[in-house]
């Protein structure tokens, strides 16, 4: 369904699909990124987590592993994308991407420079797509 091998061009699939643009997905993993810092800040006052720097930034990187893992495992969407329209689906199928993958595309994007990759990418996959199998789809609105 979304097979870059037979893809007309860098900003479609070869099923047709709109690739979503490097802006939307920085844009996406930055609202990620935040909602995590904010559940991070929160656990910190009920002092449930330390406060210790490294402890806090060790904190928000679970965090967002575990959030980014829990929606793509099952869905297509975190907060971020959903806000900005797109979605991560499976390369093969255009399904969620399922559990380990979702894992292994969250524990590589946390470490940022897989993500940076996307840069040099014709369709603008990034290490963390490749190694999960996943492609950046843009979502068209629904209507009622």
């Amino acid at each position: 369904m979304t097979s870059e091998r037979s893809a007309n061009s860098s900003r479609t699939t070869g099923a047709g699909q709109d690739l979503a643009t490097l802006g939307a997905r920085f844009v996406a993993l930055f609202i990620d990124w935040i909602a995590c810092t904010v559940v991070a800040v929160v656990l910190t006052w009920f002092d449930l987590v330390t406060a210790d720097p490294f402890g806090q930034a060790l904190v928000r990187a679970v965090l967002f592993a575990a959030y980014c893992t829990a929606l793509l495992a099952f869905g297509t969407q975190t907060l971020g994308m959903w806000l900005m329209r797109i979605a991560c689906v499976s390369a093969d199928h255009g399904g969620p991407i399922g559990p380990l993958r979702s894992l292994v595309r969250a524990v590589l994007l946390s470490l940022v420079l897989p993500a940076l990759t996307a840069l040099a990418h014709p369709y603008h996959r990034g290490l963390h797509d490749l190694a999960a199998g996943s492609v950046m789809l843009k979502v068209s609105p629904r209507r009622p």
